[in-house]
């Protein structure tokens, strides 16, 4: 009686398991494929049982290489592709689990040969439907660089404009928020907006503050403040030092803030 009552039970959790599964939309990773980016990102969800990065519905790309072992002979070698795979999936369904098929390769031969080319077909893993261009679109991340270990898939996909990061906004709308009003605002910070070459004269030095502060006061809120000496020549010494354009910089946080 205990026996088959376990038996109901697990085959229940089971159910339950498969359920959540169909349940959440997701991308299936390939066998031989392992995943570097998800949205820009080297942090995401992923099951190693399932081999299945769990997703939110909607915009997705992932950046996957081509890394394995395989028999040559009585030995195994490792195999990796030069360049990764870039996936954009358009709009994953909350049910839906994507991946795609390709000739999986049987011998080292085969793997060499296979990642010179890399040709996929992306697919719904729920019905087996192959996906439309409009759907899902691939393509091979080269650089001049060649193999290498220490390539920055994340930096390489920006510089081209490739890049899908959701966290990110790029060109003129980035930091771009509504008011309360419904008013379109921008917030400068430092090293942002004024992050462009410049063309302006260099701007003069400034005069470090003699020991006597008494002439020196700031006024806030009807309050009048003591200009610290030591703190002045600091900033004035710093700001003496540095090159024409970090002046500039500097000159235009202050007239921000």
């Amino acid at each position: 009686m205990l026996k088959k009552s376990l038996k109901v039970s697990l085959l229940a959790l089971g159910a339950l398991v498969s359920f959540n599964a169909l349940a959440d939309a997701g991308f299936k990773v390939p066998v031989h494929y392992n995943v570097e980016l998800v949205d820009g990102k080297s942090d995401f969800d992923y099951s190693r049982f399932s081999r299945t990065v769990n997703l939110t519905p909607g915009k997705h790309q992932i950046v996957v290489v081509f890394k394995d072992t395989f028999k040559n002979g009585s030995d195994s070698r490792l195999v990796q592709s030069l360049d990764p795979l870039v996936l954009n999936f358009e709009n994953i369904k909350d049910d839906q689990v994507v991946t795609f098929q390709y000739r999986k390769p049987l011998s080292e031969s085969q793997a060499n040969t296979y990642i010179a080319n890399q040709k996929i077909t992306t697919f719904n893993d729920n019905n087996g439907r192959t996906l439309g261009k409009d759907e899902a679109s691939y393509f091979i991340l080269t650089s001049d660089q060649g193999f290498s270990m220490m390539r920055d898939y994340r930096n390489e996909l920006k510089s081209l404009n490739r890049l899908y990061e959701p966290d990110y906004v790029a060109g003129p709308n980035r930091g771009l928020e509504m008011s309360k009003a419904g008013a379109p605002t921008i917030r400068a910070t430092t090293g942002g907006i004024y992050d462009t070459q410049v063309n302006e004269q260099p701007s003069v030095g400034l005069e470090p503050m003699s020991g006597d502060t008494s002439a020196m006061t700031t006024s806030t809120a009807g309050k009048s403040t003591k200009a610290n000496a030591a703190s002045y020549n600091e900033l004035v010494r710093l700001y003496n030092q540095a090159d024409d354009a970090t002046k500039l910089k500097f000159v235009k946080y202050v007239m921000a803030h």
